[in-house]
């Protein structure tokens, strides 16, 4: 399966912290990134998400909102497992087996764990706000994926 790890985009400060909302900048920031992913995904031959799974903060509810109606999806659901403080990120219980490619807005450090755990690098691979990584998805395992690309700043003007 190919899978899209997106961290959400920039968001205000608040608190409590599940309801930080994106900011303006953070908007235009996903959008902007959304049409570098959509030209990377066609210059590699890559197909765009067709579910995409999110976790339930504000922010990354926003962040999937704007990534599915660019791109047409209408599978978009909140997932709990993807929580900031939920412990098993890893296993990958809230993929979608029925999806050839699914999208997962969540947050840091959380993604760039997945990313080192399932490509099995030892380097911490950091994404910053709107930034994200297509990877290979074999097993929800150590070694299961392969990065096939990582942009972890997503667009910069």
């Amino acid at each position: 399966m190919l899978l899209t790890l997106w961290r959400h985009g920039e968001a205000a400060y608040s608190r409590p912290d599940s309801q930080r909302q994106l900011t303006d900048r953070g908007v235009q920031h996903v959008r902007a990134t959304v049409g570098l992913y959509r030209s990377l995904c066609q210059q590699h031959g890559l197909s765009l998400p067709t579910a995409c799974t999110y976790s339930p903060y504000v922010r990354t509810q926003q962040t999937a909102s704007l990534i599915a109606s660019a791109l047409g999806l209408s599978d978009v659901v909140s997932q709990d497992l993807l929580a900031p403080g939920q412990t098993d990120y890893v296993s990958g219980h809230y993929l979608s087996e029925e999806s050839g490619h699914q999208l997962v807005v969540g947050h840091q450090p959380y993604l760039s764990q997945l990313i080192d755990v399932w490509c099995d690098t030892s380097a911490h691979t950091s994404v910053s706000p709107s930034g994200f990584a297509i990877i290979e998805l074999t097993a929800p395992c150590r070694g299961g994926g392969e990065l096939l690309h990582h942009a972890p700043e997503g667009y910069l003007q």
